[in-house]
């Protein structure tokens, strides 16, 4: 008497155990050439008594298909990227695809070179990439969007127009800060804004400067230490202001911790705005006036123009996204001090 092979049970014994060949068994599976239905209920059966499981390898190795697609975000720690990647992370789920999530520590190059060879030897069929700073012509990035399946999310990227992005209402959530101080009768104001060549640090600041020209604009790094040590430097230099624009939560609320221990109000002496609207925004002292986008949603989004180009076979017809922003107000604005 010989010994029932031990599950799982490859095709070959499946198409053994059934009577058939193997290509009956892998048309069964497909649904792409018709079967005898007594032949495939009992091919089926085995499938699941044996519990036989497709070897995935071999059908991406005839497909020319990984069924991966991969995410590419600065720092991965950070409460902000978190957020885009578990909005790309739903979406892969639901449509099939599994997710390389690759940190390119704040868009190093030799690391983002390593991501891109994914690409290039088609480990996985596209890339959402969020940027961290400016890139130019001569960047590895350029060379590769060149030919393959990229989505940019969070960031545009100028010197790639073409590249389909998800972003934010940069300007639009930019401008009703700018407004909202001007209206409680501010007129003297700074800017920290974030890294110099990012699409959306200029946005914000553009339209910041639509309701304060003059406004003098520092640049930092998105970081809490970076707020609060520009607004160490503005004090130092005696430079005066009672309206202070952080280009995002974290320096704007470390620019807030500075102001207090100087000895100034937020908002009696300084307003102070952020945007982005992190959870730490509502529960600081006082609460952040900030705009709110939805780093979840560009994330689903991003995944889904990828995937959408990936499934029509390329991306002239995915057309880029700009999702709307909020204006969220709390305590740390109010009128000008007289």
């Amino acid at each position: 008497m010989t010994d029932t092979p031990s599950k799982p049970w490859t095709m070959q014994q499946i198409a053994a155990a059934a009577g058939v060949s193997v290509t009956t068994v892998s048309h069964t599976l497909s649904g792409k050439r018709p079967v005898n239905p007594a032949t495939a209920e009992r091919i089926q059966k085995l499938i699941t008594e044996f519990e036989y499981v497709p070897d995935s390898g071999a059908q991406r190795l005839k497909s020319g298909r990984s069924g991966m697609i991969g995410l590419a975000v600065p720092d991965i720690s950070h409460w902000y990227f978190g957020r885009i990647a578990r909005g790309v992370e739903e979406v892969a789920d639901e449509l099939d695809y599994g997710l390389i999530i690759c940190s390119t520590s704040n868009s190093d190059p030799r690391r983002e070179k390593r991501y891109f060879n994914l690409l290039r030897t088609r480990s996985i069929e596209g890339l959402i990439y969020t940027a961290s700073r400016e890139i130019s012509a001569s960047d590895e990035l350029v060379r590769v969007s060149g030919n393959s399946p990229i989505v940019f999310a969070d960031e545009k990227v100028d010197t790639l127009p073409d590249v389909p992005s998800v972003t934010s209402s940069n300007f639009v959530g930019a401008q009703m800060l700018g407004r909202h101080l001007r209206d409680l009768g501010h007129t003297r104001a700074v800017i920290i804004a974030g890294f110099a060549g990012l699409h959306s640090t200029i946005e914000r600041t553009r339209a910041i400067k639509e309701s304060f020209p003059n406004a003098l604009t520092l640049h930092g790094d998105f970081e809490l230490k970076s707020g609060y040590d520009l607004v160490s430097d503005l004090l130092a230099h005696e430079v005066r202001f009672t309206a202070l624009f952080g280009c995002n939560d974290y320096m704007a609320i470390g620019a807030m911790t500075r102001l207090r221990e100087a000895g100034l109000r937020v908002p009696e002496d300084v307003s102070v705005v952020g945007f982005d609207d992190v959870d730490m925004a509502a529960i600081v002292t006082p609460g952040l006036t900030t705009v709110r986008q939805d780093m979840a949603e560009i994330g689903r989004r991003s995944a889904h123009l990828l995937i959408a180009g990936l499934h029509a076979g390329g991306f002239d017809a995915v057309e880029s996204e700009s999702l709307p922003t909020e204006l969220i107000l709390r305590g740390s604005t109010g009128p000008a001090p007289q």
